[in-house]
């Protein structure tokens, strides 16, 4: 039986490194991707078109600004997670997430160094602009959050943690910290028949309303 997990690079290393599943095959897009939903829905779609042979796929994705609405399932199965994003995979446990949303901006080992992720856009920024200008207009666009959250995994480092605070200092926030997990795509994968998931059967597609809890 051939299983196949696609998901976002910002995961990747928490996923190869806690999910013990020996069968399980990868396939990784890149996280830059989720600021144009329209192009991170034409990739997930070819990496699923791409597996003729798979028996059933695992997206390791949530709804990801409506990303995933329309995604089809072709000559096997499909399981996503029902959530809204990564932030609420990996904190899949809080009670209180909608209020920390409000308050802080997340980061965890793969925000902080992936393509996408809060420093790279600074540096893009200080390239562009000079570093007084482009320490102006990140302090601007975070101006709303009162912390950087780092989450932690069990996959991150002291450097992640000196990166996090360094931002912090440059935004004008203080650091929080939290931990997270992953139980919730180890137990996709054990394929846990629970309202935690959604299961698309070949040939039917993905609707937002599928996401609902309520």
């Amino acid at each position: 039986m051939k299983r196949v997990m696609i998901g976002c690079s910002v995961l990747k290393k928490e996923v190869e490194a806690l999910i013990d599943c020996s069968d399980l095959e990868y396939r990784w897009i890149r996280e830059h991707l989720h600021n144009t939903p329209d192009l991170l829905h034409t990739e997930i779609q070819a990496a699923i078109d791409a597996e003729t042979d798979a028996d059933i796929i695992y997206l390791s994705y949530g709804l990801c600004g409506k990303a995933l609405v329309d995604i089809q399932a072709r000559s096997c199965p499909l399981v996503i997670p029902r959530v809204d994003d990564c932030i609420a995979m990996i904190l899949d446990d809080r009670s209180d997430l909608g209020a920390l949303r409000c308050s802080s901006y997340f980061v965890s080992q793969g925000w902080l160094w992936g393509e996408d992720g809060i420093g790279y856009e600074h540096d893009r920024m200080k390239e562009k602009y000079g570093e007084k200008r482009a320490l102006r207009i990140a302090r601007a666009m975070f101006k709303n959050y009162q912390y950087l959250l780092f989450i932690r995994t069990g996959v991150e480092t002291a450097e992640d943690r000196q990166k996090c605070e360094a931002m912090a200092e440059k935004l004008g926030l203080k650091v929080n910290e939290t931990t997270g997990n992953i139980n919730i795509l180890d137990a996709m994968i054990k394929d846990s028949n629970d309202q935690r998931f959604i299961r698309i059967e070949p040939g039917e597609v993905i609707k937002e309303e599928m996401f609902r809890t309520d």
